[in-house]
């Protein structure tokens, strides 16, 4: 992606930034180079002070990139990136990391009617359409998490027919309809597995030990986008710096 779609419904600033997010991810731009100017960005791709503005606020506020009063915006190194920063999927940290071979077996995927608990989680009326996926995520080919997550329909119309096989659900959510995961509420406690399927699709037995996660992700405009529920088999480690 090198240009700007002036005919897709994603907003012109949120395509500029995943050209330039993808650009630093790529190696590109590496960590200490200086970011295009705003008059070298708006002339190139013919667009609005502002647009250029927001797209560069974005990898700002994600952690991308770093300004420097008098100076100019500079591309951070991703290694030193906060857990806070990193709003991102299960699949997602492999391209970033580069260090396992993640992959997805995918349990369900299909259009469901949000239950009570659900309109009360997303502040959505009764009725409301959920994507919902269920999946098994593996590390190197060994079951890890059992995964079940929702996301309101409107943010992301014809979800259903994508193959979330090698991508994560968040990932594709944001660079295809551009709704952005800004921020998430996660809940850790210890579980053991709820249900046959569960033992069968992480091979544990009936009593081991797992670990059980409630995740909240939250979108630019700070209303939920996405709420999963997690059970993890093994060690699980997060890193915060």
């Amino acid at each position: 992606m090198n240009k700007l779609d002036r005919n897709s419904p994603v907003p012109l600033y949120y395509q500029l930034y995943n050209i330039l997010q993808e650009q630093i991810s790529e190696g590109k731009l590496k960590p200490g180079d200086m970011l295009p100017t705003e008059i070298s960005l708006m002339q190139e791709y013919d667009i609005s002070r502002a647009t250029v503005r927001q797209a560069v606020l974005d990898l700002v506020h994600k952690g991308y990139v770093v300004r420097e009063k008098s100076k100019g915006t500079f591309v951070k190194d991703l290694s030193s990136l906060s857990y806070q920063e990193k709003v991102k999927g299960f699949a997602a940290a492999s391209p970033l990391h580069g260090r396992v071979e993640l992959t997805n077996k995918v349990l369900a995927k299909e259009i469901v009617t949000a239950s009570d608990f659900l309109c009360g989680t997303f502040d959505i009326q009764p009725g409301t359409k959920l994507f919902y996926i269920k999946r098994v995520r593996s590390i190197a080919g060994t079951p890890a998490v059992y995964t079940e997550d929702w996301v309101p329909y409107e943010y992301c119309p014809g979800i259903e027919y994508m193959d979330f096989l090698s991508v994560s659900l968040l990932s594709v959510i944001e660079s295809e309809y551009g709704v952005i995961p800004m921020r998430a509420v996660r809940t850790f406690e210890c579980c053991h597995a709820e249900s046959e399927e569960q033992m069968v699709e992480l091979r544990v037995r009936k009593n081991s030990p797992l670990l059980h996660l409630t995740n909240t992700v939250y979108n630019q405009d700070d209303k939920p986008m996405e709420y999963c529920l997690a059970v993890i088999n093994g060690k699980y480690t997060v890193v915060e710096s």
